[in-house]
C-alpha cells in the first residue's frame, strides 16, 4: 500500500484527542487499564497500555490486515507515527504516575543505525509529552527475531536512555525463558492464553504460582494478561500478580478515556 499525501499528519480531534492518517486509514489510540491492589485490597490503576484502532470510511478496520498491506521501510516510519500518536493521546490521562506501555516489535530492526535511529525517536517523543522515560515500558513483542545480538542492542539502548523494558507475552510461542534470560527485563507479562490454560487444574496453577514466584524472586514484576471472568482474577490475584489487564477489569477505550476519573479511587477486588 503505498500512503498518500496526508499520512503522517496528527490532528487534534475535536474531543480533544488526536488522530493520524495512512492513505484512506485513520489512525486513533485505544488505551487499556492495568491495574495493581495494595495492601488494603483495593485494586487501583497502575497503567495504561496503548493499542492501535484503525478506521476507513469510519468503519472499524483489522489491525493486522492494516499492517499486513505496509512493507519495507514504511514499516519504520509508521511505528513512528504511531508512538507519537499513542504518547500524545496517553498524555491526555490525568493519573500521577502510571506506567504507559509500548509494543515494540524488534524484528523491524535489521541493523545497528536502524536501533539508534529508533531509539532518539522514542527519546525525542517521551521528552515532548508528559511521560519521562522511567515511565514508559518498551514491550517487546514475540516475534522472532533472528540476530539476537541486535536484540540485545536494542535493550541496551532503551535501558540506557531510561525506559524501563518488559518481555511481552511469556507462555505463548516466541516468548520463553531463554527470551526472557537474553533482555533481562523489568516486566514480564503472562500470555493470557498460557494463564488461563494453567487455571483450569490444581497442578496447573501450582506452576503458575511457582512461575510467578521465580520471577518475582529476581526482582521482575509480573502482569498476567487477558483475564476475562471473575474466578479468573481470583485466581490472579491468588497467585501474587503485581498487575492484573483484562476485560474482566477494563475493556479498552479509544482515547480520550474516563479511565483517571473512573478509578481515581481505586476499587474493591
Amino acid at each position: 500500500m503505498k500512503p498518500d499525501d496526508q499520512t503522517g499528519r496528527i490532528v487534534l480531534e475535536d474531543d480533544g484527542s488526536s488522530s493520524s492518517s495512512y492513505g484512506p486509514f485513520t489512525l486513533k489510540t485505544a488505551l487499556q487499564p492495568i491495574f495493581g491492589r495494595g495492601g488494603d485490597g483495593r485494586v487501583r490503576l497502575r497503567g495504561l497500555e496503548a493499542l492501535l484502532r484503525l478506521f476507513r470510511a469510519d468503519r472499524p478496520y483489522p489491525t493486522v490486515d492494516f499492517l499486513a498491506r505496509v512493507g519495507g521501510r514504511d514499516r519504520l516510519a509508521l511505528d513512528d507515527l504511531i508512538r507519537s500518536l499513542h504518547l500524545t493521546n496517553a498524555s491526555l490521562e490525568n493519573a500521577p504516575g502510571i506506567l504507559l506501555f509500548l509494543n515494540i516489535n524488534p524484528a523491524l530492526y535489521d541493523n545497528s543505525r536502524i536501533v539508534a535511529s529508533q531509539v532518539d525517536g522514542l527519546t525525542r517523543q517521551a521528552a515532548d509529552s508528559h511521560f519521562p522515560a522511567h515511565r514508559i515500558v518498551c514491550e517487546i513483542t514475540e516475534h522472532r527475531t533472528p540476530n539476537q545480538g541486535l536484540l540485545t542492542l536494542l535493550v541496551d539502548a532503551l535501558r540506557e536512555r531510561g525506559f524501563k523494558i518488559a518481555v511481552d507475552d511469556y507462555g505463548a510461542e516466541g516468548s520463553d525463558s531463554k527470551r526472557v534470560t537474553l533482555i533481562r527485563p523489568d516486566i514480564v507479562k503472562l500470555d493470557g492464553g498460557w494463564v488461563t490454560r494453567l487455571m483450569a487444574s490444581e497442578a496447573g496453577f501450582s506452576t503458575l504460582k511457582d512461575t510467578v514466584s521465580r520471577f518475582r524472586q529476581q526482582g521482575t514484576t509480573i502482569v498476567m494478561e487477558g483475564l476475562e471472568s471473575g474466578w479468573q482474577l481470583d485466581l490472579g490475584w491468588g497467585a501474587d500478580a503485581d498487575l492484573i489487564q483484562g476485560y474482566g477489569l477494563a475493556r479498552p477505550q479509544i482515547a480520550p478515556t474516563d479511565f483517571s476519573t473512573l478509578y481515581a479511587s481505586g476499587f474493591k477486588a
